[in-house]
């Protein structure tokens, strides 16, 4: 046993390390990675479809504030990433293709509500 221990010892001794030092160093992230919703107000046309499939019900459909409320008089989705597994459900039933998923996966903060993403941020 302790021959096999020490031969694992040498063998992982001259590997490269499993980590990344992550500011410095960037991990090159998958083809067709998905991450942060991109939401086009412009297209979409309310239809809920996107908040009605929401597994984790991450998606709630929302009024505009009231002085955009004249351009934009529906209820459009407000995205919760904190909830969201994204699995792209949303993006694939969006009749309008105005749901999108990124591959900005750099979500983390301190600050719980820079995760919503509202319909319209101005």
């Amino acid at each position: 046993m302790k021959l096999s221990v020490i031969s694992e010892i040498f063998k992982n001794l001259f590997k490269r390390p499993m980590t990344v030092l992550f500011p410095m160093e960037k991990v090159e992230i998958p083809e067709r990675e998905r991450a942060k919703h991109k939401f086009d107000i412009d297209n979409c046309i309310s239809c809920g479809s996107c908040a009605k499939i929401c597994l984790n019900k991450a998606i709630k459909m929302v009024e505009v504030k009231k002085e955009y409320k004249e351009k934009y008089p529906k209820t459009y989705p407000q995205i919760d990433l904190g909830k969201c597994c994204f699995c792209a459900l949303c993006q694939d039933i969006c009749p309008t293709g105005c749901l999108i998923l990124t591959e900005d996966f750099y979500l983390a903060t301190f600050d719980k509500d820079s995760i919503i993403i509202e319909p319209l941020k101005i």
